[in-house]
């Protein structure tokens, strides 16, 4: 699927634009400019994520204090409730 976007650009810069690449080809030439040079978030993300996993690598006592404080006040062999969690909330 594509979408159809109206792009002001500068006389030189349009005049060059159509010079240099044939009519039929500029749309694929300006979206492969613009798949180039657009940040991928889905890129980042991942970067992101392989940055994390590398840092609880290096620091598992880190991770462990992650695991001491979500279970904080919470008792692992308690079983979830909901009318007891419905009946906390109307409080």
């Amino acid at each position: 699927m594509t979408t159809q976007v109206l792009i002001r650009l500068p006389t030189e810069i349009a005049r060059r634009f159509r010079n240099a690449v044939p009519a039929r080809q500029r749309s694929a030439f300006v979206g492969k400019l613009l798949d180039q040079n657009l940040p991928n978030a889905d890129e980042h993300m991942y970067e992101l994520a392989l940055k994390a996993e590398a840092f609880d690598r290096a620091h598992p006592e880190e991770l462990n204090d992650l695991e001491s404080t979500l279970m904080d006040g919470l008792d692992p062999n308690e079983t979830f409730d909901n009318a007891k969690l419905f009946a906390l909330c109307q409080k």
